[in-house]
């Protein structure tokens, strides 16, 4: 699971850095057309808001491989021992739990676009959709890695490092 987590950072951090300088080019362009040649172009728009869709999906799933998301510290700085080891084990489930239900809903939400058509892009809707459960199903395996981590220290240890 390691190797297949390690190949989906990569993943994220090659399409970030793809993205984000794709998305800062394409709304200078945007506002040199509209301010200088006073003729915008309405597909720009439309494409900087869906490569910003797909940059904060992205970036949330990288951001929890790496530890960067703000987690709930206060409770376990209130615990020590076993008692912080079952809150983090609670709060590891319960975040695999709403990525999973995100995935779902993010899956439904995304095939229910494809009727849809953008109005600049004149594309399915699903495209940009389809973001959310891709990322949620990263962020699950991420979460699922940080459990099973975090159950082997709590079993080879009794408890969870700086307790």
């Amino acid at each position: 699971m390691k190797t297949l987590n390690d190949l989906l950072l990569r993943l994220c951090r090659i399409m970030l850095i793809i993205m984000i300088p794709a998305m800062t080019v394409i709304v200078f362009v945007q506002v040199v057309l509209r301010y200088v040649f006073l003729c915008p172009l309405s597909w720009i728009e439309e494409l900087a808001r869906y490569l910003l869709v797909w940059i904060s999906c992205f970036g949330a799933a990288y951001g929890v491989r790496k530890g960067e998301h703000i987690a709930v510290m206060f409770l376990n700085k209130m615990f020590k021992g076993y008692v912080k080891s079952a809150l983090t084990i609670l709060i590891d489930v319960l975040v695999i739990i709403f990525f999973m239900v995100c995935l779902i809903k993010g899956i439904g939400l995304s095939i229910r676009q494809w009727n849809v058509v953008t109005p600049a892009l004149q594309i399915p809707r699903t495209l940009p959709y389809f973001g959310i459960p891709i990322s949620f199903a990263i962020m699950f395996l991420f979460g699922f890695e940080l459990f099973m981590d975090d159950i082997k220290t709590i079993f080879s240890k009794g408890s969870l490092p700086n307790t």
